[in-house]
């Protein structure tokens, strides 16, 4: 019993040091490893999700709901952007324009994705309802980057949405919980909270 208390005391204060730190965490390809050993888990779903038309949702938690601490602080990507396996570019639909800069910021967390041509990006002004049917949708990417919806009105960091949006055109959904700036496993959380 004492030592379940002092691993879970442990974990607390890597919890905490991970979630207080404000220095961007810079990832060498090398460390994207984790998530492409975690996409090995879930590529069967995802390429039968791609083949069905359906789309990768991204839900919102209600931060109401939430502990301080899963709430963590904003951090950013790495100059650059996270090394990616294939280029991809998109443009944005004039539903995006209002929102135009914020979707740049998340679009340039990749280091392979730019903006002209490519993957139409639309803005809702509600849920995402059309996206595997799931509540409380606020993006969706179908089949890797045939198309994204985003509902930047409902999160409180949109260029974090918009770049878990684009990382469905390479990965799937991280095992981590919320998604954050900590590094590319953390953008791919499916929950922005």
């Amino acid at each position: 019993m004492p030592g379940k208390l002092l691993a879970t005391a442990a974990l607390a204060l890597v919890a905490t040091a991970l979630t207080t730190s404000a220095v961007p965490t810079v990832v060498r390809s090398s460390d994207l490893a984790p998530l492409a050993a975690a996409q090995v888990a879930t590529e069967a779903k995802h390429a039968d999700e791609t083949r069905a038309g359906t789309g990768h949702g991204t839900s919102v938690a209600d931060l109401g709901q939430q502990p301080a601490a899963a709430l963590g602080k904003l951090l950013a990507p790495p100059p650059g952007g996270w090394s990616v396996p294939s280029r991809r570019s998109y443009y944005l639909t004039s539903s995006c324009q209002p929102y135009a800069s914020t979707i740049r910021s998340g679009a340039a967390a990749w280091a392979g994705m730019t903006e002209g041509s490519g993957t139409p990006v639309e803005c809702r002004n509600t849920y995402i309802n059309d996206c595997n049917g799931a509540a409380r949708i606020v993006g969706c990417n179908w089949g890797q980057g045939q198309r994204i919806a985003l509902y930047l009105g409902g999160v409180r960091d949109g260029a974090l949405l918009a770049a878990h949006e684009f990382g469905h055109d390479w990965y799937g959904h991280s095992s981590y919980r919320c998604a954050s700036w900590s590094s590319a496993q953390t953008v791919m959380a499916p929950t922005m909270c």
